[in-house]
Order: structure tokens, then C-alpha cells, then sequence
């Protein structure tokens, strides 16, 4: 049987929401094709300036980017436009001719001589600027472009030329600014304000950029989707919990990556590779001054309006909005089989909506959805989108019937949100859950080492338990220095010191451990009966590097790589200190302690909240599950406190930010004031915050409401603000016991803050 296919994927860094869906995108293709997919995450070409000092060993990442030969990859697909963005031509050309001989495809990038895969930019940009025209009355329209030197930017900035042009709306260049495509942009934010104070819209080149130009434009007091216009491009993750939700071009990386791998298939039967394009969306939110998702488009788009003609048509147009272009692989088939049921379920209801079993089929058609994995290939937004193009249709066809239609569809919502939470849960939890596994691996190691035998394979312990289906540990020989400066190379050889997998771990004999560079992907030791997805990632510490690990495991495991490459590497740091020291028992004392102090400090840092000193939420939740477990708690009285902040929005919006932090810590000072100093107090993030107080009998709650209510008026008096600082409450009343759920808990008492702001709506119209 001849090998599969092995493919290059070069991307800019793995802790983007851009290029892990790239990734994603490409995962899938190379499922589809049966193709092996090696992923090397670097950082930028071209990048350090003055804006970037702090990130001065940035560039050990692009290390890995040397590795790809001949032996070990039969095509490659780069992120061009994204790693050379800050790169002139020269520097480009000679990057990509640094790469092997092998058929190179240019992504989200034209470069001339090479394949490009690439966004259509005019579909959704001209829409979206023609939106701000058309339907908002904009005609003083800034735009803020990427780098000169990066092909998107180009494109883009002159859709935004023509697009005036066909409006009769003349081009001033002073309306136009150069970024760099990050959220550092906001000097040419502010520039392009100083020199238009009449702006009624911006244009930004990304979502990136956007970021940043809300945080210039709350500066300045301006509130995008009311006092000025805003669009992205991207559809970046963030995009929709802006406030305002940004109004942005869809563009999906994951759609572009797999179209593009797919195109693989045409290299694999020896046609040549096409050059291709993308299609790009406009997505309609608050940010450009409408209310959010337009509901007549989308029914438009999914075919609604042609629902006297049959429902298949709406099925398979809801299946192409939700997973664009990707295969059915096996467990996309069964998704669109659940979707089909739903949709068919759904034309049942909206004929017979006071029939219970029609009833009963769409709900069980629904929760059918959720247990599948749904939110791997869509966002959950975009099935919210689906779900309320759905009702709004509903609400046509029944007229005054909707009451059950309505309440049918708010659960579901509700659910989808829950389902979504439950995602991001689990991967908080897991990645909480590999920062302790390493830190306490890697105090093992200091315990276990010894002046003569160091066991690097434990710091692969526990890998494949989070998701790592098979780890590799690469150490060069010697000491390693890049300075950055000169066209370094990866040493040619390197030594395999430990495996881990579903089989544990294990350290190699020095005879084995002496492997060549261009085969990290491809030796013995690699089992080759399957498909794998595998990324290299470069373990150093400043300017040394210590060597390469290297991972098999799937596209929504990216996340955490560098986080486990990171203390590997700071682990190996260590390491080798002890090594070059071993014969001064006393240097390794102090190595022992000066680690300790570093991780203690780190601890710290991690498990508490910057601005008010109390618990952060991972340190309040860590420190619930101590207690509520501890048998000396077992069986006593305590509470759950949930508080809410009343106001802060209007706080920042009048006052400021400055006053809304002011705000933030007075909170935590009255909730430490009202409860004793035993007592556990978190910031959960934002303006919520939580009590934990184990009371031992029965407590009254009544009076723990009292004591806050009085705390706080103290520290109004004290404040002395023109604003009334105050907050809403849930107080849940239980039995400490180690089998207690604390996200349960916290739901609970979440219910009961929700029951209070409803009550003080009730009684006041509003806070205070």
C-alpha cells in the first residue's frame, strides 16, 4: 500500500482563533484525504520594531520553520498572508525559497510563481461598505488598511476605493490609514480621528484592528453603532461578544484551508494545483447601527421563501450555512442527518403546531443535534442564526399562534447556550487541569533526578490523558544559541528521549535515541497504520534552544500545546542547570529553591485578580473544592453568595473607566467587610463576584443581606461618589460534602441573583 500523503502546514501562531480554525479546516481536508498533516506554528516574518520590545525572542518560534525537507513533506501549505504579513517582497521571496522542493501553496496571500488560495474580498467588503451607505447614510467613511506590503490590505483598501467611486462619494486619502493588522493599531486610529472629527463610519482591513479601534473609540467617548459606524473584516471569534457586537465580513479560514487542502487531491492523481478564491459574507450586528442579525436576508439565504416549493431546499441550505464546504466524514454525516430530522420535524410543527407528538419529534430532533458534535464544525452563532430565521418564519405561518412556538424556541436557545458553556467548560477545565499536571510533574522530576540520571520522560507523563494521542521529547546535542541574526539551521540530528502514549511512557537507550532532523515525523517509533495530524513545537528559554516537542493528537487539542511547551521548556531550563551543576550540592539547592519561589510567585499571580486582590475564578474554585471536600466541613451549614454589580456599565459610560475600577474594588471591599476573613471571596470576571462561607449551623440569610446592605452604605458614605455603588445578590443555603457539584451551586445561586434584579426592576424601573 503506497504512504499516505504528507502535508506541510506552516501557520503564525497556534494561540489565534484565526489559525486554529485554519487548522481545523485543514484536519478535515486531510481526514478526507486519508493525508498525514504535519502543523508548524511560528510567529512572524520581518516582525521586530519598536512596538514589539517586548517580544525580543519572538523569533526563536520561526525556528521550526527549517524543519520541513523533502523526506518529510510531499507538499506545503503556508499562511502567507498572515506570517509575511509585515514582510516586504525580498524577504518574502527569500523565506519561501528557503523551503524544500516540494509544490508550495500560498494561503490567504497571491504571490507571483507560487499557488494561492485566497479570499474573495470583494463579496463581502463592497456589501458591507455598501451597507454603511445604502442603509445608514454614511458618507465621511474612514478606513484603516493593514501593512502596504500585504496583498489583502491592498485588495481590500481599493474595494474601499471603488466601492465610494460607485457611490459618487469622493476618495480622500486622509480618511485612510496603515495598520498592522493587530490590535496595536490605535495610534492610527487615533490619527485618522485627529485628522477627520466628522467621521460618521470606519472600515477596518480586520477584526484585529477593530479590537483596538473600540478601545480608542471609548477613549474618546464615541460608541461605535450609535456615534460612529463600524465594520471588520474576519469574523473573528471575539467579533460577537464586542460591545457592540462588531458588524464584519465572514471569512472563514477554516472553509479557505480546506478547500485548499482538498486541492491536494489534484497533486495525488498528477493534475496541477489551482489557483482559488473563497467567498466572503457580510455579517450584520450592532456595531454598524442595526439592531443585529438581519432575519429577512437570512431567510432569504437559507431558502424560507420557498417553502411552498417543498422543505429540501432549506435543509440543505441551513447544512451549507452551518459547515460550508467541508466532506462528510463520519460524524458530519450524522450531524446533517439530525439536521434534516430538525428541519423536517420543524415544517411538521409550523403545519400542526397543537399536535403534542409533533411537538415531541421537534424537541427530541433538537436535543438529537446537541449530542452530536455540531459545535466542532459551526459556531454556535451561527446556529442561533438558524434558530431565529426559524421562529421569525414560524411567527409568519402561525400568525397569533406562536405562544407554543415561541416558548419551544426560547428553551432551545437556553440549551444551545448551555451546550456551548458546557464546550467552553470542559476545554477551562482541561486546560486548568495540564497546567497542574505539568507543574506537578515537574516537581517529580527535581525529586526523582539524580547527579547522574535525569528522567526526562516524565515530563511527557499524563500527555495523553488531556488529549496528546502520542508526544515525542527531541533534545539537541549540546548547547544550542539563536541569536536571531543569520539564516540559522536546525541542527541535522537529535536525540529521541522519551515517548509517551496510550501505552505510557518511555525513555529510549542512548543507541536509540540518535535520530536525524528530517525524519522527526517518519521513524520507527511512528506508527504508520494510520492518518495523524502531528505539530512541532520548539522548546527554548531567551536565546537557547533545548530542542523540539513534537505531538500527535487532533486540531482541538492546539490550544494547549503551547502551554505545555512553555513549562517543558522552562522544566528543561532547569534541567540543564542541574546538569552543568551537578557536582555543587549546594547550586542545586539553590536551583531547587529559586524554582520553587518562581512557581509559588506564578501561583499567585495565577489564582488571584489584578485589580482587586481577591481570588481570581480559577483561584475561588480551586480553593471551593478544598473546602467543601474537607472532612472537618462535612455535613455543616454553608453558603453560596452570587453578586452582581448594579450599574457598571453606566458607571464606565458617564464616569469613566477609571471610576467603574474604582467601583469594581469597592465591591470587593464591602463583600470582604461583610464576611469573616475565613471566608472564600472571587472575582469571577467582570462585575460578578462569589462568597463561599462555611457557617456550621443553620444560618439566615436575611441577616447576611442585612450586613451587606449596611456595608455598603458605609462605604458609599466614604466613597463619596456622585453614583450609588451597589450590588444584587443570590444567597443559596447547603450541606458542605465532597460529592457537591460547585458549578451547581453556582447555577443555583445565579437563579436567585437573577430572581433579585428582576424584583429590583420591578419595584424601581431601574438601579440606583
Amino acid at each position: 500500500m503506497a504512504r499516505p500523503l504528507n502535508i506541510g502546514f506552516l501557520i503564525d501562531d497556534l494561540d489565534k482563533y484565526f489559525s486554529n480554525e485554519a487548522c481545523k479546516g485543514a484536519e478535515l481536508a486531510a481526514r478526507a484525504l486519508n493525508a498525514n498533516l504535519f502543523i508548524f506554528p511560528g510567529h512572524y516574518i520581518g516582525r521586530p520594531d519598536s512596538k514589539y520590545a517586548d517580544k525580543e525572542y519572538e523569533y526563536q518560534y520561526n525556528s521550526i520553520f527549517s524543519l520541513p525537507s523533502v523526506r518529510n513533506v510531499d507538499i506545503i501549505y503556508i499562511l502567507q498572508g498572515t506570517i509575511c504579513s509585515r514582510a516586504d517582497e525580498q524577504m518574502q521571496r527569500k523565506f519561501l525559497k528557503g523551503l524544500p522542493d516540494v509544490p508550495i501553496v500560498c494561503l490567504f496571500s497571491n504571490f507571483k510563481g507560487y499557488q494561492s488560495v485566497t479570499f474573495d474580498n470583494k463579496s463581502g467588503l463592497s456589501r458591507a461598505i455598501s451597507h454603511l451607505i445604502d442603509k445608514h447614510s454614511c458618507h465621511s467613511i474612514g478606513f484603516v488598511s493593514g501593512p502596504v506590503t500585504n496583498r489583502d490590505a491592498r485588495e481590500r483598501l481599493e474595494v474601499y476605493r471603488s466601492v465610494l467611486a460607485e457611490h459618487n462619494i469622493p476618495v480622500d486619502d486622509k480618511r485612510i490609514v496603515y495598520g498592522d493588522f493587530s490590535e496595536n493599531s490605535t495610534v492610527e486610529v487615533n490619527d485618522l480621528l485627529d485628522r477627520n472629527p466628522d467621521l460618521d463610519a470606519i472600515v477596518f482591513a480586520n477584526d484585529s484592528m477593530a479590537i483596538g479601534g473600540y478601545r480608542v473609540l471609548y477613549s474618546r467617548g464615541l460608541l461605535p453603532g450609535k456615534d460612529i459606524m463600524v465594520t471588520g473584516f474576519d469574523d473573528d471569534r471575539f467579533s460577537v461578544s464586542l460591545n457592540p457586537p462588531l458588524t464584519t465580513v465572514e471569512a472563514s479560514s477554516a472553509d479557505l484551508t480546506y478547500k485548499a487542502v482538498m486541492n491536494a487531491y489534484n497533486y495525488i492523481n498528477g493534475f496541477a494545483l489551482e489557483d482559488m478564491s473563497v467567498e466572503t459574507h457580510l455579517i450584520q450586528r450592532s456595531s454598524c447601527g442595526c439592531d443585529g442579525l438581519d432575519v429577512k436576508a437570512m431567510r432569504r439565504r437559507l431558502h424560507f421563501d420557498e417553502l411552498e416549493h417543498g422543505g429540501n431546499r432549506v435543509a440543505d441550505a441551513v447544512k451549507k450555512y452551518l459547515f460550508g464546504i467541508f466532506a462528510d466524514d463520519e460524524p458530519m454525516i450524522e450531524i446533517k442527518k439530525r439536521i434534516d430530522d430538525f428541519c423536517s420535524d420543524y415544517l411538521s410543527f409550523i403545519g400542526n403546531p397543537s399536535d403534542p407528538a409533533v411537538c415531541d419529534s421537534l424537541n427530541k430532533s433538537f436535543a438529537h443535534i446537541l449530542q452530536t458534535q455540531l459545535l466542532v464544525y459551526t459556531t454556535p452563532e451561527k446556529f442561533f442564526n438558524v434558530l431565529q430565521t426559524m421562529q421569525y418564519e414560524g411567527s409568519i405561518i402561525l400568525k397569533d399562534n406562536t405562544d407554543a412556538l415561541n416558548e419551544m424556541f426560547s428553551d432551545y436557545y437556553r440549551m444551545l447556550s448551555f451546550s456551548g458553556l458546557s464546550i467552553s467548560r470542559n476545554d477551562e477545565n482541561k486546560s486548568e487541569h495540564l497546567s497542574r499536571l505539568v507543574n506537578q510533574q515537574t516537581g517529580d522530576i527535581f525529586l526523582m533526578s539524580s547527579e547522574n540520571d535525569i528522567p526526562y520522560e516524565h515530563l511527557l507523563e499524563g500527555l495523553y490523558s488531556v488529549g496528546f494521542h502520542r508526544s515525542f521529547l527531541y533534545l539537541f546535542q549540546g548547547n544550542v544559541h539563536n541569536s536571531g541574526k543569520g539564516n540559522w539551521k536546525c541542527p541535522n540530528s537529535m536525540l529521541l528521549k522519551a515517548i509517551g502514549d496510550e501505552h505510557g511512557i518511555r525513555a529510549l537507550s542512548e543507541e536509540q535515541q540518535l535520530l536525524r532532523t528530517d525524519l522527526l515525523f517518519t521513524n520507527e517509533n511512528i506508527p504508520e497504520d494510520k492518518r495523524r495530524t502531528m505539530v512541532v513545537f520548539p522548546l527554548f528559554v531567551g536565546a537557547d534552544l533545548y530542542g523540539l516537542l513534537v505531538n500527535e493528537l487532533d486540531s482541538g487539542n492546539l490550544g494547549n500545546v503551547s502551554t505545555v511547551a512553555f513549562q517543558l521548556s522552562v522544566t528543561l531550563k532547569s534541567l540543564i542547570m542541574i546538569e552543568e551543576q551537578n557536582k555543587s550540592k549546594q547550586s542545586l539547592q539553590n536551583s531547587l529553591e529559586r524554582f520553587i519561589r518562581d512557581n509559588t510567585k506564578l501561583d499567585e499571580i495565577a489564582t488571584h485578580d489584578e485589580l482587586t486582590g481577591i481570588l481570581n475564578r480559577r483561584g475561588f474554585l480551586g480553593k471551593a473544592e478544598k473546602v467543601l471536600g474537607d472532612p472537618l466541613n462535612i455535613g455543616k451549614a454553608a453558603v453560596i453568595c452570587y453578586a452582581d454589580m448594579d450599574n457598571l456599565k453606566m458607571v464606565n459610560d458617564k464616569y469613566g473607566h477609571d471610576d467603574g475600577d474604582f467601583a469594581i474594588r469597592t465591591i470587593a471591599r464591602i463583600l470582604k467587610k461583610s464576611f469573616r476573613d475565613a471566608d472564600i471571596i472571587g472575582r469571577l470576571g467582570g462585575d460578578e463576584f462569589v462568597v463561599l462561607a462555611v457557617i456550621g449551623d443553620e444560618c439566615d440569610i436575611h441577616k447576611i443581606k442585612m450586613r451587606i446592605d449596611k456595608v455598603t452604605e458605609f462605604y458609599n458614605k466614604q466613597a463619596d461618589k456622585p453614583y450609588h455603588i451597589g450590588m444584587s445578590t443570590g444567597i443559596h443555603e447547603f450541606k458542605c460534602s465532597p460529592k457537591i457539584d460547585i458549578y451547581e451551586i453556582l447555577d443555583i445561586a445565579d437563579g436567585l441573583l437573577y430572581e433579585e434584579k428582576h424584583e429590583k426592576r420591578k419595584k424601581y424601573g431601574s438601579y440606583r
